[in-house]
């Protein structure tokens, strides 16, 4: 029998679970930082453009009723524009957003899969829980929104997959017979 056959290679995923370990609390914190303000950017650019048009189409100021809208509903409605802006196409389309490209991690599910839409919206909904961000700042940083969609963000290196790794082994192999 090959020492390359396919029966004497772990199962991919469990080969995938060897690899994939979280990142680094820095990391996570790095992200939450560059993320929020863009987030926070955006959501309210969209909410004034969305205020201006409006009050073209509608004929109505929306923009000078701010001042009357308590701040908790001020607070969802900002955190909703900033996970449909910002958070959720970015994470399912490139799983990274732009806090993650910038340290280099990306978003994978527990098995390093890319999420699917509805593990992403649910990832998401979950940072509305106040004191969210802190629960990624342990000895194992994963947040709440990681626990509760079963998602982790990781390193965003290249992994080997099994062809890759056995066309390296046979080189190293290779290599090491010319001496």
């Amino acid at each position: 029998m090959d020492r390359f056959s396919s029966e004497s290679l772990l199962d991919k995923r469990e080969f995938v679970r060897q690899v994939i370990t979280p990142t680094t609390w820095g990391k996570r914190l790095a992200n939450y930082i560059i993320d929020f303000i863009l987030s926070y950017i955006i959501a309210v650019i969209v909410m004034i453009i969305i205020g201006v048009v409006w009050g073209a189409l509608i004929d109505e100021d929306i923009i000078s009723n701010i001042d009357e809208i308590n701040s908790l509903v001020d607070r969802l409605i900002t955190f909703f524009f900033q996970i449909t802006c910002y958070y959720i196409p970015l994470e399912y389309f490139s799983g990274k957003t732009i806090g993650k490209m910038i340290t280099r991690t990306k978003v994978v599910t527990e098995e390093g899969e890319k999420p699917d839409f509805g593990t992403i919206v649910g990832r998401n909904c979950v940072r509305i829980i106040s004191f969210e961000v802190f629960s990624f700042l342990s000895e194992t940083p994963v947040g709440w929104h990681d626990k509760a969609s079963g998602t982790m963000v990781v390193d965003d290196i290249p992994l080997y997959n099994l062809d890759s790794l056995r066309q390296e082994s046979i080189n190293f192999y290779a290599e090491d017979e010319k001496y």
